[in-house]
């Protein structure tokens, strides 16, 4: 018995549940250069449409596409129960011409921000877009994949080159969106996508800071992670 517990508990320890906040920023990298820790499919094109900037000391993501789609991702796995918070800051420059996300001929978004989970058959994917004309609440199936679903996180251009932040708590979307039948969701990682080629237009906006944390009413996860080890030390203590 005490051997299955202290199983239970080096798992508990070593794996999910001791996870700490993501934090994400630009601020180590070098101006006018690709980000570190993204990649691409398209390594050709990822540095014509992303590089990092700065204003002041302060540094971002910026992204200028023409006529093109070029997704950039970041693996790093975590759990959304435990972590469900997802903040980051955006600001949108030049629109995609004539865009509507619903629509295969319109599907481009200035400013797209991703979480990717694994799932069976297919892997799941949330997006919150800031999109031209689409209502702000709208949450829809991509038009080219219904694994895919998207959210309309700002719409409009009443805030165009202005920073915004924005914060979603990624569970509440999964669950509203997928249903809570999966017990312990697991994100993979997260993606950019600024794009113009079903436009055959231009889009320019940034990305600023990412992070994902514990809600407010999570902060007994590190309670419960400390509570553990605790008990893992002790039952190292015990002898047979």
């Amino acid at each position: 018995m005490k051997l299955f517990l202290v199983v239970i508990l080096i798992f508990c320890a070593q794996s999910l549940c001791a996870q700490s906040p993501i934090h994400i920023t630009f601020d180590g990298d070098e101006v006018g250069r690709f980000p570190s820790g993204w990649v691409s499919r398209n390594p050709k094109d990822m540095t014509k449409v992303y590089s990092v900037q700065a204003e002041g000391e302060k540094k971002f993501l910026h992204a200028d596409v023409n006529k093109l789609s070029v997704q950039i991702t970041y693996e790093r796995k975590w759990d959304i129960r435990e972590y469900p918070i997802l903040r980051w800051r955006w600001r949108t420059i030049i629109f995609p011409t004539g865009s509507n996300e619903q629509t295969k001929s319109g599907d481009d978004s200035v400013l797209g921000l991703y979480v990717v989970f694994s799932g069976l058959p297919f892997v799941r994917v949330i997006k919150y877009i800031w999109s031209d004309t689409l209502p702000i609440g709208t949450a829809f199936d991509s038009p080219y994949s219904s694994g895919t679903k998207i959210i309309v996180v700002r719409s409009g251009r009443a805030l165009a080159d202005t920073w915004v932040t924005e914060e979603r708590n990624v569970l509440s979307d999964y669950e509203s969106l997928f249903g809570k039948g999966e017990k312990h969701p697991v994100a993979q990682g997260m993606a950019i996508l600024t794009d113009s080629d079903n436009t055959n237009s231009r889009a320019v906006g940034d990305y600023g800071d990412i992070s994902i944390i514990p809600s407010k009413e999570n902060g007994r996860v590190k309670i419960k992670e400390t509570e553990a080890n605790k008990e893992l030390d002790e039952f190292r203590k015990t002898k047979f």
